[in-house]
């Protein structure tokens, strides 16, 4: 999807799988079954950098061709093909369930497939489709500190229905992210997250800030611990209703992405394919792997560390079949 050396950007690759193993944690709730605060710190926390990051490295490479006569088509055409598939193997592979929603008003179906899937996952893929449809045109005239204002003003607006609800739950904001996500479906999915943090990865780009910023691995980990306080305080208080749009993420995502880039560590060109063909598969398919464990293996699905090695294997051993086979062009790439 990106083009780049990949030796140079391979540290990018590997966290792109670090994050998408962090996405199965997440909707596997992997260490509540252990212990509630490493469940908070973890996937209530920490792994909510996921999607940030996977926003801001897109904007990060897309910036870099944003001058380019086939963009954004090029860019739009790919992740429209990676969504349109993906929703469909989605509904071969879980037909059954698919069918017992059909109940549903259409209106609802219509929208839980244009910007979801079937199983939800596929919102981040839907929602960068959208957001370089709307903010391509100001890429181009590198109107980036604009973008980043409209992005910021949204992502506020997002954490109005998300981590700082209990905060307006009964203000006149309610009734408007109310309204957004009776289209959307929650708060983070369309432009409330995605047009920050791409605007976020295409400022690092465009100012090279990985080349100005210093020390940037020791101010990710206190941009972490910085994360992790949010994220137990809104949490433990119940100001919060869920868990995807924390303030700190906006300064965590960019350090990260800035240390991964500057990172000297030698990654092979091999690496670093594979880390993106499974990051993406990974991130694609777990929950379909989530949904066969919880109908066909009740018992192993009950806990919640099992739930996330298996729903973790499973959906790594599909990817290196899919890998095999031709159709990895056009699933994983």
């Amino acid at each position: 999807m990106e083009s780049k050396n990949d030796i140079h950007y391979g540290m990018v690759d590997l966290l792109r799988l670090v994050f998408a193993i962090a996405v199965v944690s997440i909707h596997t709730m992997a260490f509540k079954s252990i212990n509630d605060d490493l469940w908070i710190a973890t996937s209530m926390g920490i792994a909510r950098l996921a999607v940030p990051f996977f926003f801001m490295v897109s904007g990060y490479f897309l910036y870099n061709r944003i001058g380019s006569e086939k963009e954004p088509k090029s860019t739009i055409k790919h992740l429209l093909r990676i969504y349109v598939l993906w929703v469909l193997i989605e509904i071969i592979a879980l037909f059954p369930l698919v069918l017992s929603s059909l109940s549903a008003p259409p209106i609802l179906i219509i929208e839980r497939l244009l910007f979801a899937g079937v199983t939800g996952s596929l919102w981040y893929i839907s929602s960068l489709i959208i957001t370089i449809f709307i903010i391509s045109p100001l890429l181009k005239r590198d109107k980036l500190f604009f973008l980043f204002i409209i992005g910021f003003v949204l992502y506020l607006f997002g954490t109005t229905g998300d981590t700082y609800y209990g905060l307006f739950e009964k203000t006149m904001i309610n009734p408007l992210i109310n309204g957004y996500t009776s289209i959307f479906m929650l708060p983070q999915i369309g432009i409330t997250e995605s047009i920050l943090f791409v605007s976020l990865g295409a400022i690092v780009s465009k100012y090279k800030l990985n080349e100005k910023i210093q020390k940037s691995g020791l101010l990710s980990i206190l941009s972490i611990i910085l994360l992790l306080i949010e994220t137990f305080v809104l949490n433990k208080t119940g100001i919060a209703k869920d868990a995807n749009m924390y303030l700190s993420s906006i300064i965590a995502a960019p350090l990260i992405l800035i240390w991964a880039i500057n990172s000297t560590k030698n990654i092979s060109t091999k690496i670093s394919k594979a880390c993106r063909e499974y990051s993406l598969g990974i991130y694609c398919s777990h929950q379909i792997v989530m949904i066969w464990l919880a109908m066909f293996i009740p018992v192993l699905f009950a806990n919640t560390l099992l739930r996330f090695i298996c729903s973790l294997l499973l959906s790594a051993l599909i990817i290196t079949i899919l890998r095999k086979t031709k159709i990895r062009k056009i699933l994983l790439r």
